[in-house]
């Protein structure tokens, strides 16, 4: 992702946001590891409670924090043809990731409506479908924009961003104590202010503020969501998507 038609000027530019992608993209992984580690990992062997729509999602998400993580190591060891390679991969693994999203959804909702009844489960909907289409909003702006370093690079940082949330979330319960209705804002406004400063960095130094403000947009968006799972449009979104989707 990050695009190998490079001029040596453009380089030199984007080579501080290459480094701090290699970083943020490994704490990413770390953070994710962390915070899926009582919840998920430390039930191996048996993996009690999951099926295989879990291990699906969790190797296909694995596998593209990976893909992050080496795009932009290609770029800064000047390996454009691995660069290239991954880059073309990645078109067949995002649906996958994006199925995954889906089915994780589905799982949930089936599960969900046994525990919480119907109003409960499509209000945890909110978690999962629209992940599905902002992610791929964001992969598809990745792609389109992969001709223009600064746009192409800060969309695919975005679905590290948008990826981080959960992990965090998780790290946040379960390592720091506390409480959802603490952490899970928490992990919103985290991100939220990341992206949000990132975006007046970009306008500081007269660089395009568009990326970034597309992906706050996509925050508040999911934040205004999530805030009205029970409300009447929510709810009746929901149904339709369990009827003719599920």
């Amino acid at each position: 992702m990050i695009t190998s038609s490079l001029s040596s000027g453009k380089s030199k530019k984007n080579s501080g946001i290459t480094n701090r992608l290699i970083y943020y993209f490994i704490f990413l992984l770390l953070i994710s590891i962390a915070g899926f580690y009582k919840t998920y990992l430390v039930k191996f062997p048996n993996f009690e409670g999951f099926t295989w729509v879990h291990h699906f999602h969790g190797a296909i998400m694995l596998t593209w924090i990976l893909i992050l993580i080496a795009q932009p190591v290609f770029i800064r060891t000047k390996k454009l043809k691995w660069h290239r390679i991954v880059g073309k991969a990645s078109y067949f693994i995002f649906p996958l990731l994006a199925l995954s999203f889906f089915l994780v959804a589905r799982v949930s909702y089936f599960r969900n409506i046994k525990t919480d009844g119907e109003i409960g489960a499509l209000a945890s909907m909110t978690s999962g479908i629209p992940d599905m289409f902002f992610i791929s909003i964001l992969y598809g702006l990745g792609i389109y924009y992969k001709k223009k370093t600064s746009y192409h690079l800060r969309f695919f940082a975005s679905i590290g961003l948008m990826i981080l949330g959960p992990g965090l979330g998780r790290f946040l319960i379960v390592f720091c104590g506390l409480p959802p209705m603490i952490a899970i804002p928490s992990m919103i406004a985290s991100v939220a202010v990341i992206t949000l400063g990132w975006m007046i960095a970009d306008i500081i130094k007269k660089r395009s503020a568009f990326p970034m403000s597309v992906f706050l947009v996509i925050n508040i968006t999911a934040f205004v969501i999530g805030a009205n799972s029970h409300s009447t449009w929510w709810q009746a979104f929901a149904k339709w998507v369990a009827v003719h989707l599920f």
